[in-house]
């Protein structure tokens, strides 16, 4: 399942499927109505595929180090290559200066390597979700297809009357496809097709080479760094959680959601990670998406936003389609959008103290953004003893969840490291004061003494993997007895094997039976900060087997280690880099170790 890879141009992108079919893409954006949709719909949601005639071998992987596919087919007598690309580059205008490019289409290259195959083309766009008809019309070079309002065109060196009769082509020479807004024909050709697609090897390539690699998986990271680039919006910064809709949890459930946005809560570890491995800027624009959206609506703070800040993300099903195997209903938009998760203002207050403060973007904190840390802990301060829908989302009935309230103690903790940096003595006594009171009600109400862990909520005896993250925080010290029996008891009931599902408890939608991957990063995470190091790393080492062909992860994990859920999923590639991280300075200081070791032995 989800054998696809990514191509995109940080505005939008497109997943390709093994065989080379694209079987999504928004357009012109991230959040734009589909093309193509058949990951939703097999039958009518509309994709485009190049099928050779006759048996094939097919091998697909990533042209080193750049997010263009290089999909090979192959037999005894022929072979041919598929490039898929959107192109996205730098060019040199005057002196030294280097501008930006992104053009806002797909290149498709099919390339004779031997032989002389036949291929047949499979162009069926389903514009608007596949809601009303598709027309097509030939204009000035350009197959146009339109419905109502929107237009997708189609450039070729193919005719259009062999595309839309599906006719075999021969590959007698170099075939190109481009798809997006209508544009000059004469243009374009098989040479500039192919300078665009090595100004874009160059340009990944390049913004590859500024990345800080750890020893551990340096691939795998590239890899991950590469996605998440492609998921970040470039006009604001923001990141979304995946590219997809609806792509359930579990296959034929209806956990099915719309996950084309930005989640306040996930900032500041995507943050962190990308301050790691050097990637200074979209660490930076992210963050000022996150307080400039989060600012401008404080009366009605949200956990999430659209790609350019919109607070309005009304869910709707669309119940044409069928879902992704039949997994309904298929779902635009994000109900969760409107509710209330108090782990929210201490996420925010964390990344304006690693913009300010820990990284500190800025030397001097604005006084609008001082003014906006007390307005945070004035919420943290009404609502951190209060129930709500907690980092789950659950849409039923409200909780004392503990995650919750220990991001009311992070926000408080950051808060007054804010305080200080300003030499605000008053609000750094006063808000020391209410981070020590959440830090004892948490001891004192999230402790179950009967399950001896720390639980989901208030009275329950529900295990959480978020409340992993008490290590990733620093809730307690590494050695707390408490901490260690929480973490040991999750792995116990959550995990299996290298697998971990976030909890047990039947929600909203009955069981989960799915599992969390970005929740076996945590528990990675959490084993080696509590001293249990070559456990962390044995179940890594597992763990990172179960990307895809082209080392992208999902959201999920079936119980057979097949990917379900919306694809690629960025808080997993995120918890992946961070993870490696770790391991990977675990290993340095086991080198170090063994060469203390052996001078001593030289001595």
């Amino acid at each position: 399942m989800l054998d696809y890879g990514i191509i995109g141009n940080c505005i939008t992108c497109a997943l390709v499927k093994k065989d080379t079919s694209i079987d999504w893409f928004c357009f012109p954006k991230f959040n734009s109505s589909s093309a193509f949709a058949k990951i939703l719909d097999k039958d009518i949601g509309g994709h485009f595929k190049i099928s050779p005639v006759g048996k094939y071998q097919i091998s697909q992987s990533y042209v080193k180090n750049t997010n263009i596919l290089e999909t090979v087919f192959y037999n005894d007598n022929e072979e041919f290559v598929v490039y898929d690309f959107f192109p996205r580059y730098r060019k040199i205008l005057s002196g030294k200066k280097r501008k930006l490019y992104s053009q806002n289409r797909i290149i498709r290259i099919v390339k004779p390597l031997k032989g002389r195959p036949k291929i047949i083309i499979n162009y069926d766009p389903r514009l608007n979700y596949a809601i009303g008809d598709n027309v097509h019309e030939k204009v000035e070079g350009n197959l146009i297809t339109k419905n109502k309002n929107i237009y997708l065109s189609l450039i070729s060196n193919v005719s259009f009357d062999s595309i839309l009769k599906n006719d075999v082509v021969e590959l007698d020479y170099t075939k190109y496809f481009v798809i997006g807004v209508p544009d000059e024909a004469k243009d374009f050709d098989v040479k500039k097709c192919l300078r665009l697609m090595n100004d874009t090897k160059k340009y990944w390539q390049m913004w590859v080479s500024t990345l800080t690699l750890p020893e551990k998986n340096r691939d795998g990271i590239i890899r991950s760094a590469l996605t998440l680039k492609l998921l970040t919006y470039s006009e604001t910064g923001a990141i979304i959680a995946a590219p997809t809709t609806s792509i359930p949890e579990e296959v034929g459930s209806d956990r099915t959601f719309d996950y084309r946005f930005c989640w306040v809560r996930d900032a500041s570890f995507t943050v962190d990670a990308l301050k790691k491995i050097g990637r200074d800027y979209e660490a930076k624009r992210l963050m000022e998406f996150i307080i400039d959206s989060t600012s401008k609506s404080e009366m009605k703070m949200q956990i999430m936003y659209g790609i350019e800040g919109e607070s309005k993300l009304t869910e709707k099903e669309l119940r044409h389609l069928k879902g992704y195997k039949d997994s309904r209903p298929v779902r635009i938009g994000n109900a969760a959008y409107n509710q209330k998760q108090n782990d929210i203002y201490g996420s925010i207050i964390d990344i304006i103290y690693l913009y300010f403060v820990y990284y500190q973007y800025e030397s001097k904190i604005p006084l609008k953004y001082w003014q906006f840390v007390k307005y945070l802990v004035h919420e943290i301060e009404l609502n951190w003893n209060k129930e709500d829908h907690g980092i789950w989302e659950f849409r039923g009935e409200k909780k004392h969840f503990l995650y919750s309230k220990l991001l009311c103690y992070v926000g408080m903790s950051r808060a007054k490291l804010i305080a200080d940096k300003l030499n605000k003595k008053k609000h750094y006594v006063k808000w020391d004061a209410l981070k020590e009171k959440i830090h004892a009600d948490i001891m004192e109400k999230g402790w179950n003494e009967e399950k001896q862990a720390f639980t989901m909520f208030h009275d329950s005896k529900d295990l959480d993997a978020a409340i992993l993250m008490m290590s990733y925080h620093e809730f307690l010290d590494f050695k707390d007895e408490k901490l260690n029996k929480t973490i040991l008891k999750i792995k116990e009931e959550l995990a299996e094997g290298f697998k971990v599902k976030r909890y047990r408890l039947k929600d909203d939608f009955g069981e989960s039976k799915s599992y969390f991957t970005i929740c076996s990063f945590w528990l990675v995470d959490a084993l080696y900060s509590t001293g249990r190091e070559e456990e962390a790393e044995k179940m890594y080492d597992e763990l990172v087997k179960y990307s895809n062909h082209l080392g992208l992860y999902s959201e999920d994990l079936t119980k057979d280690n097949l990917l379900i859920g919306n694809f690629p999923q960025a808080y997993t590639h995120i918890a992946m880099i961070n993870s490696s991280i770790l391991l990977s300075e675990w290993s340095q200081k086991r080198i170090k170790l063994q060469m203390k070791g052996k001078r001593r032995r030289v001595k």
